[in-house]
């Protein structure tokens, strides 16, 4: 009974930090605007030829213009939700799509 007990735990401890770990990943993610204000882009795509990031700053990939940087990064309902303040200081608010 321990053992089966001992085993849950690890499998849940696991899932976990792998859940945890994937929330402030951007690599190969895409992203449309959904707030009020404050819009870098409309769609903000993370890949090799559209945009990286890089110590909390996001770079055009063919130019390495900064165009803003990350603010934070929260989950709402289930969602992802990214926040990225621009050179201006304004802050839009992006879903996962």
């Amino acid at each position: 009974m321990n053992r089966n007990v001992l085993f849950a735990l690890l499998y849940i401890t696991i899932f976990l930090f792998s859940a945890c770990g994937k929330q402030n990943k951007l690599e190969n993610s895409t992203w449309k605007f959904c707030g009020d204000s404050g819009s870098v882009s409309d769609i903000l795509i993370f890949d090799k030829t559209s945009l990286y990031e890089r110590n909390d700053s996001l770079f055009f990939a063919k130019s390495d213009s900064l165009i803003g940087v990350v603010d934070k990064i929260e989950r709402y309902y289930g969602e992802r939700r990214l926040f990225v303040k621009d050179l201006k200081g304004n802050v839009g608010r992006y879903c996962e799509h």
